[in-house]
């Protein structure tokens, strides 16, 4: 109460110096007596004035309250905008370490059931090689890279190193033209080949007989026939199976197991010998 009071001093000190004559008047006026013309000329007078002062008063505090009010809401807004922020932050922070942890396990459990050792390295950009889909890994050959070397990530392989620099080396990637790689179909074992068609188009399965049990969504593994990716590495998924009425082949096209715009780090086989002479229809001419 005495907060209050002191909060609505000043009003509380004009509603006093209006009323107090009144007050005062009604205070010393005698009871039971008659009233004169000048008496009721005055209470004529002053109770219209009393309540219009109660009125204004009380219209007053409500206004006051109310301004109050929406002040300390609107503060408390604030407050909650500024918590709110934080917290998207915090949440955007949490998604990104539980990415970077879900990451870090698969290529964990990726390497302990490698078939050979492997060599991390990091995506750092893509290289600067006309007509050709590459990307630039961090690591080269002061590390052990060399041409031909495969190159995976733990949901399946990537490409080739296509040339390697002392720090740093560029992979020819899977969906390019010039890649090609022996796959077995999971399911039925039916031998077949994946071959790059470019950004815009996926792999495709070729050499793939039209009697063979290929289905869609069969799993395709790698062959390990070409001396460079070892058997059983997740190669992708089949799409779009077309048996012509004529011819020795089906066609199909290829999933790629590995998201390329989502992969961030991947693995360099080190174990194998690998072939740095590639195959003249896997690779254009310097």
């Amino acid at each position: 109460m005495l907060a209050l009071i002191k909060r609505y001093r000043e009003l509380f000190a004009i509603g006093v110096l209006l009323v107090l004559p009144l007050v005062t008047y009604l205070a010393w006026a005698k009871d039971g007596r008659d009233l004169n013309a000048v008496d009721r000329g005055v209470i004529l007078v002053t109770t219209p004035i009393e309540r219009g002062i109660s009125r204004v008063l009380g219209k007053s505090i409500e206004l006051w309250n109310g301004y109050l009010s929406l002040r300390e809401a609107h503060q408390e807004n604030l407050g909650l905008q500024r918590q709110n922020a934080e917290l998207r932050g915090t949440v955007a922070r949490l998604i990104e370490a539980q990415a970077e942890n879900d990451r870090l396990r698969r290529m964990i459990g990726f390497a302990e059931t490698a078939p050979t050792p492997l060599l991390t390295a990091p995506i750092i950009g893509e290289a600067p090689v006309m007509n050709l889909l590459t990307f630039k890994i961090g690591k080269g050959t002061a590390d052990g890279v060399s041409k031909g070397m495969p190159v995976v990530c733990s949901d399946g392989i990537i490409g080739r190193v296509l040339s390697a620099g002392l720090h740093s080396a560029d992979v020819l990637l899977m969906a390019d033209t010039n890649f090609a790689v022996p796959v077995r179909v999971q399911r039925s074992r039916a031998r077949a080949k994946v071959m790059g068609q470019g950004a815009r188009e996926r792999p495709s399965l070729v050499q793939a007989l039209r009697t063979d049990d290929v289905e869609d969504g069969d799993i395709l593994i790698t062959a390990g026939t070409d001396d460079v990716f070892p058997k059983g590495l997740m190669v992708g998924r089949v799409t779009n199976v077309v048996r012509a009425n004529h011819g020795m082949f089906l066609k199909a096209e290829v999933v790629p197991a590995a998201d390329i715009a989502k992969v961030e780090e991947v693995f360099v086989l080190m174990g194998l010998p690998g072939r740095g002479d590639f195959p003249e229809a896997s690779l254009p001419r310097p």
